[in-house]
């Protein structure tokens, strides 16, 4: 089945917001054998979002609008599609009292245009909306579906799950192929690097297919096979799966959407391991990434910012020397710091970084990019450099996914304990 996706609002034309939403939407429908073929945005026009439609009914059956079925006088996503259809809106009496109940739940005065939002087109579903006051549509007309979804992202998303997906699985999921997935995620090796190990396996493939994404300093690896079940992508792309693995296995870390930062929280859950973090240049993102697994309570026991070099010194009790000697981004000052941290917070492992995320302050003997990470513990006292490009966000991301995948891969080096 070919798919389109339109995302309606003239902000997405002027750059005032990035459109997520169809990104969101062309992952997930091809989970379910939808091929999205083309992906457009209109601004707020009722003639140019008509001419939108039309254009998609004469190429794809399952077209998605995203945003413009809001109160305002430039919402007109419903209005367009019923004429570019030939077909009526009428006022549904159940969405006029869920209107007014949301309003006053909320004890505020709702004024009359919010009832614009009750106009349905004659023969549709209603998604109904239960964190905003637009609700969602599903309409069928000539053996073409319509999706209407609310143009924010979070009201989009929960309509998208709860309501579209079962009624995916309902009405089109009949038998046939669908395309499956399942990604390899790799740190520590080049984009081109990674294409070359895998040349031979890119030449020869046809179902399952391989891409390659760099993504937030990693290397993506996506499998990609047209298949009826399940376990038939199983079956087919594990010796694929096995052969890349067997090849750089040492680069390899999680697969699909597992997070750098939930592997370590496993670990660490598994030896009994207590951490402690000390960030200079991250500024927290290594902390902030770690507590967002839930359940990181049990094994991280808090972090130290120490962006100043009075308080590496002070708090840290970094010796002073070793600033005046080294400098603030030097292996010495890291392992200090992870050092300290360790001791203050009582930590079986320490975790520490200082660098130049720029785009000031580099010299031509430390230049922007500069970082360096330790880690310290029983037994464990080690450090890395790195020089990473980019701009300061790509380099403190960075800089914490290196810190993590150190982390990591010392995790595993060791045999759990109790503490």
């Amino acid at each position: 089945m070919h798919g389109e996706i339109i995302s309606v609002g003239t902000e997405i034309l002027l750059g005032d917001i990035v459109d997520t939403n169809s990104a969101y939407l062309a992952k997930e429908l091809s989970k379910y054998g939808i091929d999205v073929y083309y992906i457009s945005s209109v601004g707020d026009n009722k003639e140019r979002i008509k001419q939108s439609v039309i254009n998609a009914s004469q190429r794809s059956q399952i077209i998605f609008l995203t945003g413009g079925l809001g109160p305002t006088e430039d919402d007109l996503t419903k209005e367009a599609l019923c004429e570019a259809l030939e077909i009526p809106l009428y006022e549904d009496q159940n969405e006029v009292k869920r209107i007014k109940n949301y309003f006053k739940n909320r004890e505020i005065e709702m004024s009359t245009n919010n009832l614009k939002q009750a106009l349905i087109p004659e023969g549709a579903i209603i998604l109904e909306n239960t964190l905003g006051t637009a609700s969602g549509l599903i309409l069928e007309k000539d053996q073409r579906y319509y999706i209407l979804l609310p143009g924010p992202p979070k009201e989009m998303k929960i309509l998208f799950t709860n309501q579209v997906i079962p009624w995916l699985n309902n009405k089109l999921r009949t038998k046939g192929t669908f395309l499956h997935s399942h990604t390899l995620k790799f740190l520590g090796i080049s984009e081109s690097k990674l294409d070359w190990e895998l040349q031979d396996i890119f030449k020869a493939q046809t179902n399952p297919t391989i891409s390659i994404l760099a993504k937030d300093g990693e290397i993506h690896c996506r499998l990609s096979a047209k298949v009826s079940s399940q376990e038939e992508f199983n079956e087919i792309i594990t010796p694929v799966k096995e052969e890349i693995l067997k090849r750089l296995r040492e680069y390899y870390f999680a697969s699909d959407d597992t997070r750098i930062e939930e592997i370590v929280g496993s670990l660490l859950n598994k030896k009994r391991w207590t951490l402690a973090t000390a960030e200079s240049c991250t500024g927290g993102l290594i902390a902030q990434r770690i507590t967002d697994i839930p359940g990181s309570s049990r094994y991280f026991l808090g972090g130290i910012i120490a962006y100043d070099n009075a308080v590496k010194k002070n708090i840290l009790g970094v010796p002073e020397e070793i600033l005046e000697k080294y400098g603030a981004v030097s292996q010495e000052t890291a392992l200090a710091m992870a050092q300290g941290v360790r001791k203050l917070l009582q930590a079986d492992i320490s975790l520490a970084i200082t660098g130049i995320a720029g785009p000031q302050g580099g010299t031509a003997d430390k230049p922007v990019g500069l970082v360096y990470i330790a880690l310290v513990g029983e037994n464990i006292n080690k450090w890395e450099r790195f020089i990473f490009s980019g701009t300061r966000n790509d380099i403190r991301w960075r800089s914490a996914n290196w810190a993590l995948y150190l982390l990591k891969r010392s995790l595993e080096q060791f045999e759990s304990r109790s503490f």
